[in-house]
């Protein structure tokens, strides 16, 4: 990917990074105070002080196999370690948070893996077609603070042994994370062929900050039955609806 895109915003590197962030662009006439955001409301989150929502570089998208443009993409390399980590429920989602640095090159770039998360049903979808669940981990540039997304979809399947170690670490109490001195090992969570769709869009919660690469395995990993049960009896629908593609276009790896 050659797109290099400089971010607005400092402290508000991802999505569920960093929470209670605001959203700096006010409107020069008009004072918005950045409010609560829920999954339920989703379309009316540009109008509650997040107008990068309504913008028009937004995810999650649409990906039509039919429209994609076929190329030979830069090599996903990955620098992932076993590390300890954390887990919270921040009240969209679950999220993990490393404590030892793991890094990924792309295209030459270094970036280090801020967190990653989950989303019950997956936020793309592959011409129409949604997954059963999405992970996003979060990576951000060493030298500029740009972000790359990698998102995986989970399907349906056999018990996944990396999730079921985070799985049974999931705090009862909202904001509050529980650390593990287990490590963890973020190559386990990907599959075997790291193939690509990639394409610029935005973090899919508030602040909807644009300007983010994508990049979105081709294959899927699986999960079993119980494990989609157990993440959605704590969030049953934290999935953006996808967003007009507005002209965009989506390069998909061959």
């Amino acid at each position: 990917m050659n797109r290099k895109l400089l971010l607005s915003f400092a402290y508000c590197i991802a999505f569920v990074v960093f929470q209670g962030c605001d959203d700096d662009d006010d409107d020069v006439t008009t004072t918005t105070t950045a409010a609560e955001w829920d999954y339920e409301n989703a379309d009316a989150w540009g109008t509650i002080g997040y107008t990068d929502c309504a913008g028009k570089v937004q995810s999650p998208i649409n990906i039509d196999t039919e429209t994609t443009i076929k190329s030979t993409l830069p090599e996903l390399q990955t620098a992932y370690k076993s590390s300890t980590w954390g887990v919270v429920d921040n009240g969209h989602t679950i999220q993990v948070n490393l404590k030892q640095s793991n890094k990924m090159v792309l295209n030459g770039t270094t970036y280090k893996v801020m967190q990653f998360h989950f989303h019950h049903k997956s936020e793309h979808t592959i011409n129409g077609s949604a997954y059963d669940m999405e992970m996003h981990i979060v990576h951000q540039d060493t030298v500029t603070s740009n972000l790359v997304v990698v998102g995986i979809f989970l399907k349906e399947g056999d018990t996944n042994t990396f999730l079921e170690k985070i799985w049974s670490a999931i705090p009862s109490e909202q904001n509050k994370e529980v650390v593990s001195a287990d490590g963890i090992d973020l190559v386990n969570a990907l599959p075997s062929d790291l193939k690509y769709y990639t394409y610029t869009g935005s973090l899919t919660t508030p602040p909807c900050t644009q300007g983010i690469d994508w990049v979105v395995l081709k294959e899927p990993m699986e999960i079993s039955a119980g494990q989609i049960e157990k993440f959605s009896s704590i969030h049953e629908n934290n999935a953006r609806p996808t967003q007009p593609l507005n002209n965009r276009q989506v390069i998909e790896g061959i």
